[in-house]
């Protein structure tokens, strides 16, 4: 086991490493048994279902669970909670694990997030009407907001015309939630209208139908219909365009689920209190806090009995496998990391509040598509699973995931998962990107010096890896430097990808690459991460092409599955072709837990998932956390 005071050696070691393969000219397809390499997604798909094997996906704790108690959930991140944790405007990660549990879905859906009939409400879809009605279940008691105010379907007939106001400042509003298929939603956004036409709400407000003006099969997965509701009585006489900033968007958030909100302090720390009138039952636990850790510091926490539960960096496997005090949970990851390319901005129409992209008008070289085919072919994504991901990981081929794209993905596929400086400089070779003799770098069209910036968050592998980056892009005669000139904070980032600029301003980012996580849904519909009106399309890359793609995956004609499997085909290989971001890895994620936590797993599919996770029945058998011994 490599133990923490070995760390810089083994920095050293990885240097060395990288040193060796740069002048390597394709790595990774050797033709031997090993199924970690670019040999293709079914290999990918191999490797990762074996790893998978390994780890449980529910813990297992059979001692007697205390009633109260404190959780602790660490965060594992450099930066720090924004804070924004209603669900209507949040878009950070950090801030929808607080509101995920203070508001939730209506709608139920099982470990494949298909949406389900055992949620708050039953539901019915009517193709040849284009309705979908929701009906709040007589079955159950009646469910109440923290303040005591009875929760109804009013409350979420509010949130869509919230998210589809004109004033809306969030970024829900479109077709991955279904919103924008809504009738009149448009006529509404665009203030043509002071309701939304499609939503009929019944007079007690236990039913609510909803018509679309179409329903592609994406539907039937969780969130691909808005079902997430806001309490209208708190929001009264605040306008919508104040919402994001309001406090009742932030510490003051009202919600309906197993805790509450009892203090913040300010990007460090969240801490829950039990909900003693939930209305599946009181919580076991007391409070719960969440609070973020250095990734550095993470596996030691837990190792130290400080945390009881953290995600774990992969990186960390092999210096902390060996602890008895924790049980590590793991399964294929619903998430990736993407190194996207700022081709665009994104602007917004201030007649109809409709957002749409401004490619760059620089001539940049990232314009270029060889240029970004090229920086695939340097992105040595099987050194860094291998070397820093522990092997947990396996190069993606594709953008679509196995997680929930797996019937529609090729096995035989390679795509750009393969590493190739040969390839790199054979692309820009032919599309005229000039190298002089004696320059250490190529030349732009123009016959200008350029680089590239690459924004990237710090960690105890990121120098390293970093440095890997760099000196693979100089064999192909590119100057890669770090955007800032060091390592940014996440929220930096976060920050230029949260930019609407102005019709008229300047298009043009010197942020010209960076990493940026994504959790992924069940639904691989790439509408909402690629749209063209979709402010998490963080590369600002459109084209008539892929927007015709997108339809026809959200069209009617997709219930046929051919149609579908060949759309999705397509999308595919357009990505692969016009190549608007580098697809890093697919990977495991793994959780460590205390020994002391019971009912913590890794099931899919929310609140409301009978046999998932449920923060109502997670509880602590210990009043503290175990110690390595």
């Amino acid at each position: 086991m490599l133990k923490p005071n070995n760390k810089r050696m083994w920095s050293v070691i990885a240097l060395a490493l990288v040193s060796v393969l740069v002048f390597a000219a394709c790595f990774g397809n050797d033709g031997d048994d090993d199924d970690r390499g670019a040999q293709g997604t079914g290999a990918a798909f191999a490797h990762l279902d074996r790893l998978a094997e390994d780890f449980p996906i529910a813990g297992t704790n059979n001692n007697t669970i205390l009633q109260g108690g404190t959780l602790n959930w660490g965060l594992s991140t450099t930066a720090s909670i924004p804070g924004l944790f209603c669900p209507m405007h949040s878009s950070d990660a950090a801030d929808s694990n607080i509101g995920a549990i203070l508001i939730y879905s209506l709608i139920s859906s099982d470990d494949s997030w298909i949406i389900t009939q055992d949620g708050i409400v039953t539901w019915d879809m009517d193709l040849d009407a284009l309705t979908f009605t929701m009906t709040m279940r007589d079955d159950l008691p009646n469910i109440y907001w923290h303040d005591g105010v009875q929760l109804t379907l009013g409350d979420l007939y509010f949130a869509y015309h919230i998210i589809s106001h004109q004033d809306y400042t969030g970024i829900r509003f479109g077709q991955g939630n279904g919103t924008a298929f809504v009738v009149g939603a448009n006529e509404f956004r665009a203030g043509e209208a002071d309701r939304i036409e499609g939503l009929v709400l019944s007079p007690d407000e236990r039913q609510l139908t909803i018509h679309f003006t179409q329903m592609p099969p994406s539907m039937l997965f969780a969130g691909a219909i808005l079902a997430t509701p806001a309490p209208r009585h708190n929001w009264e006489g605040i306008a919508v365009a104040d919402m994001r900033y309001h406090m009742n968007a932030r510490d003051n958030l009202l919600g309906f689920g197993p805790f509450y909100i009892e203090n913040v302090v300010p990007g460090e720390s969240v801490v829950l209190r039990a909900n003693e009138n939930y209305w599946r039952g009181r919580p076991n636990l007391d409070r719960v806090v969440y609070q973020t850790i250095h990734p550095d510091l993470g596996a030691e926490a837990m190792r130290a009995g400080q945390l009881d539960v953290v995600a774990m960096r992969l990186q960390d496997w092999e210096d902390i496998n060996d602890a008895n005090n924790i049980q590590f949970l793991g399964r294929i990851a619903a998430s990736e990391t993407r190194t996207h390319i700022s081709v665009g901005a994104m602007a917004r129409d201030p007649e109809t509040s409709d957002l749409y992209i401004i490619p760059r008008d620089d001539n940049h070289p990232i314009t270029n598509r060889d240029v970004r085919r090229a920086m695939v072919y340097l992105w040595d994504r099987e050194t860094i699973d291998y070397a820093f991901n522990s092997g947990l990981a396996a190069p993606a081929t594709g953008i679509l995931h196995p997680f929930n794209a797996r019937e529609w993905i090729d096995p035989e596929r390679v795509g750009f998962a393969l590493f190739c400086i040969d390839s790199a400089n054979e692309l820009l070779d032919a599309a005229g990107f000039e190298w002089r003799e004696g320059e250490d770098f190529r030349r732009d069209l123009d016959g200008n010096p350029w680089y590239i910036n690459l924004a990237m968050t710090p960690g105890a592998a990121s120098e390293t890896i970093f440095s890997m980056h760099r000196g693979n892009f100089a064999a192909a005669g590119i100057d890669l430097r770090q955007y800032g000139g060091g390592f940014v904070d996440h929220n930096v980032i976060v920050a230029h990808n949260q930019v609407i600029i102005e019709p008229g301003d300047s298009p043009n980012s010197d942020m010209h690459i960076f990493n940026m996580g994504w959790n992924l849904g069940a639904n691989p519909n790439p509408t909402t991460g690629w749209g063209h009106n979709q402010n998490f399309n963080m590369s600002r890359f459109t084209n008539e092409t892929i927007q015709g793609i997108h339809a026809d995956i959200a069209s009617m004609e997709a219930w046929d599955p051919e149609f579908l499997a060949d759309a999705y085909r397509r999308w595919g290989d357009a990505f692969d072709y016009y190549v608007p971001a580098i697809l890093n890895s697919w990977s495991l994620t793994v959780t460590m837990t205390n020994n002391r936590v019971a009912n913590w797993n890794l099931y899919r599919g929310g609140a409301l998932n009978p046999n998932g996770f449920s923060w109502h029945r997670v509880g602590v058998t210990a009043p503290a956390p175990y110690v390595h011994q």
